[in-house]
Order: C-alpha cells, then structure tokens, then sequence
C-alpha cells in the first residue's frame, strides 16, 4: 500500500503528512543515493559515449550473463530453454536471441512464480500495471536492479539540467491528498528528496491558479509529471495570456503518456524550457530518453530492444532486460509501438544510441468529474484489482464510472474494495457500476482501451 493510501497518513494533519513523506523520502534517497547508486552513476555516465562497436560489445555482455542466469536459476526459463534445445553459450551474436520464443503477458500471467529466481535472497520490490492492455501484471525487482534503473532515471535528469540536490517538483499519479479534499493545498513538502509533491487528481480549471502559485514559490530546477497534467497547466497560463514566472526552471521532465511537437510548442510558450520525455515501462525492458537537442534516443546501454516492422511504418517493441535478477524478461513484447528516424540519423549530442521519431504508444484517456476536473491515468486503479487479467475505466455519463473486469477464474473478488479504490482516485462525487465480463471489447483494429470516455 502506498504510503497516502494508508489509514494513518489520511488521518493526520497536513504537517504531519509532510513529515512521513519527508522522512520516506530521506529513507528512499539514502537507499538510492548511497555507493552503489553512485557506482553505477559513474558507469551509465561512461557508456553513454561507446561508439556503435562499444555499444554492441556490452550488449552481449550483458545479455549472455541474463541468459546463463535464467537457465540456471529460473525455473520458466530453464523449462523454455530445455524445451527448444538452447543454451545460453549458443548466443554468439545479438540476431541469435531470436531464437528464444517471445515473452507475452499471457506467460508472465500464467508462470507466476516460475518466473522468479531460485536463488535470490534480501529484500525484494514489487510493482503492479495494467498497461495499455488492462491486464494486470506484478514485476519484482531485486535492490540492485532498482539502484542501476535510478542511476538510469538520473542520467536523463542530468541531460534536463539538474543536479542531485536540486529543488523539482513532482505530479504524478500519486494521490498526495484524500480525492474527496476539495480546497488547497493539493500538495506536500518531500523534503527527504526535495520535492513538492502535488496531487494530478485535483487539477483542473478551477484549482490551476493555486498550483501555481505554490509552484512559483516554490521555485523548482524541474517540473516531473504526466504530460496531461503538465499540458493543462500550460494552456492555463496561455489562454489568461500570462507565463510562469519562477526564476530557476530549467526543463520539465515527462513520462507515461503521449508527447506531440504540438505539445512541446505549448510547454515553451507557457514556461520557457523544453520538454524532456522518458519512455518506460514497469517491466524495465526497454528506455527512451530525450537528449540535449531533443531528440528522442533508445537506450541502448540500458536493455536490448528489437523493432519488429509494422506495415504502417512504425515498429512494435520487443525487449530483454539487463539487470533484474530477480526477474529477468527476455524477449517480452510490450505492445506499443514507435517510429524509428530515418537509417544512420546522427544526433548532435554524440551519442551513437539510435534516434527515434516518435513514440505511437501510450495515449492515456481522462475521466471528466462533475466539479470540473479532469482525471487523469485512472488506468492506475486496475493495479489494486487482485487477480485481474483485464479491465476498463469507463465514463458514459456524467456522474458514473462503469468497470468492466474479467477476474482470473475461480479467484475471489472483493466489490466493496474495489469501489473504495475508485472513489479513492476520483472522489466521491461518482456512482460506482461494477460489470464482471468474459472480455472486454476491443477497438476496430483489436486493441483494448483500458480508460475510455465518452463525453
């Protein structure tokens, strides 16, 4: 459970949230930001320059390690690997990967356990997403793994112009406020990892002005947070013909939704600076960073990636990850897609890491509440749905949220729980409509919609 989710947060008063989220905060960064996070710093820091042979090299470094890991000591891969006669020496290039069977979520569902290591010890991290395919999947991460993925998250904070100890703020999908709190402050003080946190739920029209004005006093180096909660705050200051006025600004940093040139236009009109978006995914399996010249990049000293052509000249994502023993996923198809940039594109930064055009995937719907806000990533409620294989958000009417949930079979399902989970994002002012299905409906192109409104 989250720590805003938890009774004793909800029931305290507002310095007394600070101060339990100020001192995660300190626990988290001294975890994070020790030694080893400051090894692999330095060493992410480093093979950000290889040339393309360099780049290569360590690619199959790292991969044959995975492989000889998982056909030891993980018990899905080690049945996979005997059952297609592999082994982890018969990786003698990057192309020799394919002859491993792809990885579908369908697997991930149905292994459960099987697909963690045998041998692992310490602590181990859990994080649970519906995706864009609303089904829900649980990914487990060793400290090490978690260490190298935050050396990764900082090198692209760097390459947006911050330093560690610089001031950011912080408006993600996490709900810093109960969703039944109508007036500000929509927002606490982190000071263990200095940030001001502020609630993506309690955005609107109507509350813009508040937000920033905390923002402005505040005076973060980097704004972090979801592009739509970002973007409504930039066509706020647009449309009363006015821009941010905080001094220290130099990028905001976006991830797990859609960016457009039309996007990044309204972003430096409104604050001044660029957008500086990452692509990732619960799974760690493949990274896309903006550089200093805006430019997207995949990463390729963070995973391998396979670009399978699509006839519509984009390219679906396939990945194994590098780091997480705990974990490993080779092979996974994600299911979103990007536009690679046109063969041998250099970028100006140096990097040899390839260029990408665009990103096709990850277009997140809102919900519209009554009071005016719109409500964003609701997709986020199907994580605190146990055994759910897949679901949908939907919005028909003004005043109800209808679910449509397929449960895995034979798995209890807790109604009144999953109501409270609602409301929890998106207030009270909702009816709750809860309909077990044996799928749901697809798009015309048979695609799954988890957050759909129409209104």
């Amino acid at each position: 459970m989250a720590l805003y989710n938890h009774p004793t947060y909800l029931k305290s008063p507002a310095w007394a949230q600070e101060w339990l989220l100020s001192a995660r905060g300190w626990l988290r960064r001294s975890l994070r930001e020790g030694t080893a996070f400051q090894r692999e710093l330095a060493d992410v820091e480093r093979s950000q320059w290889l040339d393309p042979e360099g780049l290569q090299a360590l690619q199959l470094e790292r991969l044959r390690a995975t492989l000889a890991h998982a056909a030891a000591h993980v018990p899905f891969y080690r049945d996979r690997f005997q059952a297609i006669g592999f082994a982890p020496g018969d990786l003698k290039c990057l192309d020799d990967l394919r002859r491993i069977p792809e990885l579908t979520k369908r697997d991930v569902f149905d292994a459960g356990p099987a697909m963690l290591s045998d041998v692992h010890r310490g602590p181990r991290f859990s994080g649970t997403t519906s995706g864009t395919t609303g089904m829900s999947l649980t990914g487990w991460r060793d400290m090490a793994s978690i260490t190298r993925e935050y050396a990764f998250v900082w090198r692209q904070l760097i390459w947006a112009g911050m330093k560690l100890g610089d001031r950011r703020v912080w408006m993600r999908g996490d709900k810093i406020v109960p969703g039944t709190q109508s007036r500000p402050p929509f927002w606490r003080h982190n000071r263990g990892e200095h940030m001001l946190m502020m609630s993506s739920y309690h955005l609107s029209e109507s509350t813009a002005e508040a937000y920033l004005g905390a923002m402005q006093a505040y005076d973060p180096v980097i704004l972090q947070g979801y592009p739509s909660a970002v973007l409504l705050l930039a066509r706020y200051l647009v449309n009363h013909g006015r821009r941010y006025t905080g001094r220290s600004l130099k990028a905001v940093v976006t991830s797990s939704e859609t960016v457009t040139d039309e996007h990044r236009q309204l972003v430096d009109k409104a604050f001044g600076c660029r957008i500086y978006d990452w692509y990732g995914s619960m799974e760690r399996m493949t990274a896309i960073g903006t550089c200093e010249h805006g430019r997207y990049h995949l990463i390729s000293d963070y995973s391998h990636t396979e670009l399978e052509p699509q006839p519509d000249g984009s390219c679906e994502v396939i990945g194994t990850t590098f780091d997480n023993r705990l974990m490993p996923w080779i092979r996974y198809r994600l299911g979103d897609k990007i536009v690679p940039a046109a063969a041998g594109l250099r970028c100006a930064c140096g990097r040899h890491f390839p260029v990408i055009e665009r990103i096709v995937g990850r277009v997140e719907d809102y919900i519209l509440a009554p009071d005016g806000r719109q409500i964003f990533m609701m997709s986020n409620v199907l994580d605190y749905i146990p055994d759910l294989v897949e679901g949908q958000v939907r919005q028909d009417s003004p005043d109800e949220l209808h679910l449509l949930l397929v449960i895995k079979p034979g798995a209890p399902f807790d109604e009144a729980a999953t109501r409270r989970a609602v409301r929890s994002y998106a207030g009270e002012t909702f009816r709750v409509r809860i309909e077990r299905v044996a799928q749901v409906p697809r798009t015309a192109n048979g695609k799954l919609r988890v957050v759909v409104r129409n209104l």
